[in-house]
């Protein structure tokens, strides 16, 4: 197996068949093995049935379902340990950045670059100005990049874009990082990559199209939740708790 595509998904019954048939439509005409692997975080929704319905006749996509709900950080930790891909990427459920924008990466795992064969490699929406084809509104771009900004300063993360949804790991980098994540939730994803930084990987970000979804499942009051992960997540540190 060489790819493992992990989606998390709550309440997602109306975007997600269009990503699922999407994703499917791009894995066909590689020349790998993989697998799909859809997340059901509790959703309220048909978001379980719909998904099973049209993926039950598709090879090597499957779905994971429990309750309650527990959030994404929870659903992309579910995932990514029953991975059994060589590389595991995470993907929204929206399809904000497309499964083809992985091809991007492959210089960077397959073939050294400056020395550097990276286990992890992420997506960024800010390392380039054209990569943002549909913006989110004003107000959540100015939390998204002031909440970037205290993340770098407090965890000491140096990439530009610590939440975009696009994030591959080599089957050894979840075997390490993801039994340690204890952020169930929006916070998950600056946890995951200073437990990386512990374990003395390094990261490399490369610029990926994205566009805005309409029907966000971020809800408000989620900004100051992270910031109390954040918070959390220093604690975690000075505890040794991600040794």
């Amino acid at each position: 197996m060489f790819l493992s595509v992990i989606i998390p998904a709550y309440n997602e019954e109306k975007r997600l068949p269009q990503t699922l048939n999407k994703v499917r439509d791009y894995l066909l005409k590689q020349d790998y093995e993989y697998e799909v692997i859809v997340v059901d975080d509790g959703s309220k929704d048909k978001t379980a049935q719909t998904s099973k319905k049209i993926i039950e006749s598709w090879k090597n996509f499957k779905i994971i379902s429990y309750e309650p709900n527990r959030g994404k950080g929870y659903a992309v930790k579910t995932g990514m340990l029953a991975a059994k891909g060589e590389y595991a990427i995470l993907m929204d459920a929206d399809n904000s950045t497309d499964l083809s924008e992985v091809e991007k990466f492959w210089p960077y795992t397959k073939s050294k670059q400056n020395g550097q064969n990276y286990e992890i490699v992420i997506g960024s929406r800010y390392l380039n100005k054209s990569s943002i084809k549909i913006k989110q509104p004003l107000s959540r771009r100015v939390v998204s990049r002031l909440g970037n900004f205290l993340i770098r300063a407090v965890l000491g993360i140096q990439s530009v874009d610590t939440q975009c949804g696009f994030k591959m790991f080599s089957l050894g980098a979840v075997q390490k990082i993801f039994p340690k994540q204890q952020i169930e939730r929006w916070g998950f994803d600056m946890e995951i990559l200073a437990i990386a930084i512990r374990e003395g990987y390094k990261i490399k970000e490369v610029a990926v199209d994205w566009y805005d979804a309409e029907g966000s499942q971020v809800k408000k009051g989620a900004a100051m939740k992270t910031l109390k992960e954040l918070w959390q997540i220093k604690k975690n540190i000075w505890a040794g708790k991600y040794n």
